[in-house]
């Protein structure tokens, strides 16, 4: 495939508009994206519809107020202990005055969204996980007859990969907006991203968020190109998917691949 057709690829555009707008993107290969997308109408619909999916996931996440240590470590990283700071500094320069105004509450938003996209608070799960950064995410949409409705987006997925102390781990985290329902426990498939075929992953329970997974069942999320929630062990079918989405592969894009 040459090299201006690839981009046209589904998969292809999926990837890349994933790593986009996640901003795990080095600044050469960020800049190589933003000009592909210009003569690329399909680069550029995936990294739209990944903005407004991860837009859509950050208008749901909860207010929450850092607390003192968050705004101490910004405070350091504005004024270095080796920079000295003037005692007759204006008034509204103070870190104090931006913690009241919409300014500081914007800044401390974004602060929380990052640090809730890489890291799950301990009351939400019944198991630690095991990295700071997801290998794998999918945005999980529900399934109407067999259609995705790519819209409806309940919850996204994160796996992680397991270290010397823990073993690897599918995460699961749903929408505010749209919260869970259906308490039953959901079947967990990998389709394999190169032959279609279906792997049996596990079964979620209910009462956790957090999926442990063996070598095999992690080699089958790695090689998947959609993660499958049914209601029951049967295949997915029609009658028996409940959610289905793009699995995506967060690992370190390399600058030489595009």
């Amino acid at each position: 495939m040459s090299g201006s057709l690839r981009y046209k690829n589904p998969t292809i555009c999926e990837y890349l508009a994933s790593q986009y707008v996640m901003s795990v993107m080095s600044p050469l290969v960020r800049s190589r994206i933003e000009s592909l997308r210009l003569n690329v109408p399909e680069l550029d619909e995936a990294i739209i519809r990944w903005s407004e999916s991860v837009a859509t996931l950050q208008e749901n996440l909860p207010e929450k107020q850092p607390s003192s240590h968050v705004w101490k470590r910004i405070e350091r990283s504005i004024f270095p202990p080796s920079r000295k700071i003037m005692v007759d500094k204006p008034w509204w320069s103070g870190l104090v005055f931006w913690q009241v105004t919409g300014v500081g509450a914007s800044l401390a938003s974004l602060i929380l969204v990052v640090a809730l996209s890489t890291n799950v608070s301990k009351q939400d799960m019944s198991l630690p996980l095991v990295s700071s950064t997801p290998s794998y995410t999918a945005v999980m949409s529900s399934n109407s007859n067999g259609v995705r409705e790519i819209d409806d987006i309940r919850f996204v997925v994160n796996v992680y990969q397991k270290t010397e102390a823990a073993p690897s781990r599918l995460f699961i985290q749903w929408s505010q907006r749209k919260p869970r329902v259906n308490n039953a426990s959901m079947h967990v498939w990998a389709e394999n991203q190169n032959t279609g075929e279906l792997t049996y992953i596990g079964v979620e329970p209910n009462e956790a968020k957090v999926l442990a997974l063996s070598k095999i069942t992690w080699l089958a999320v790695s090689n998947s190109s959609h993660l499958i929630f049914t209601k029951n062990e049967s295949k997915p079918t029609e009658n028996n998917t409940l959610f289905s989405g793009p699995c995506i592969q967060l690992g370190s894009w390399k600058s030489e691949a595009i």
